[in-house]
């Protein structure tokens, strides 16, 4: 036997795998929630609810409309989950469905009135530190020095966001609030990692100016 193939026959050759190797902690729990693991997508409910609860919040400043959306997202995800294929981050997916949610939600949320303003503190274990949107937002220099100041910040912060188009709003809310790497929000989004980087740009610039001119 020489171990040549025989004219006319193909050699065996092994099937190559499309999917990323190693497969992270995230994308393995979601392939088996797709075999119907309930433990699996417990795991990733665990490890996610919370930044999805703060990008709705974020977005729409209504926490009772943020649990129903970040409750919705899930179910989304697990009604998918059968036909799910690694193409990229399973943050990636999720935070497009989150997206898509919001993108199809967002006139109804808008149209009704503030129930929280953006001096809020942030959610505990988003960083640890429970400063107010205000305080990451006013600049480098001294914080309010009481809460009266602080409201008053957060509603000039708060003015100065709605004042965004959706596109410069989107990507702050995601690299800002999320703290999503550029490339990463561009896939959520569909749109070039410089592109992100532009739109970040000018919304940090409108939102200082904005808030320059109120000061």
């Amino acid at each position: 036997m020489t171990g040549r193939a025989e004219p006319g026959v193909r050699p065996a050759v092994p099937p190559v795998d499309a999917t990323p190797s190693p497969l992270g902690p995230d994308e393995r729990n979601m392939l088996a929630a797709g075999k119907g693991d309930q433990e699996a997508f417990a795991a990733l409910y665990d490890r996610w609810s919370g930044p999805i609860l703060r990008y709705f919040w974020h977005t729409c400043y209504d926490r009772a409309a943020a649990e129903d959306f970040m409750q919705e997202t899930f179910l989304r995800i697990w009604r998918a989950a059968p036909r799910y294929e690694v193409r990229a981050r399973f943050s990636t997916f999720l935070f497009q469905v989150a997206k898509n949610l919001w993108l199809n939600e967002r006139a109804k949320i808008l149209r009704r009135p503030l129930k929280v303003s953006l001096d809020a503190p942030r959610d505990a274990g988003d960083d640890g530190d429970g400063s107010s949107l205000a305080e990451r937002l006013a600049g480098d220099g001294p914080s309010p020095g009481d809460d009266a100041a602080r409201a008053e910040t957060g509603r000039r912060i708060r003015a100065a966001v709605d004042l965004l188009s959706d596109k410069l709003r989107d990507v702050f809310v995601l690299a800002a609030f999320q703290e999503l790497p550029y490339q990463e929000v561009g896939d959520i989004l569909g749109i070039p990692e410089g592109t992100v980087k532009s739109r970040m740009w000018a919304a940090v610039r409108v939102l200082r100016e904005r808030l320059g001119e109120d000061a």
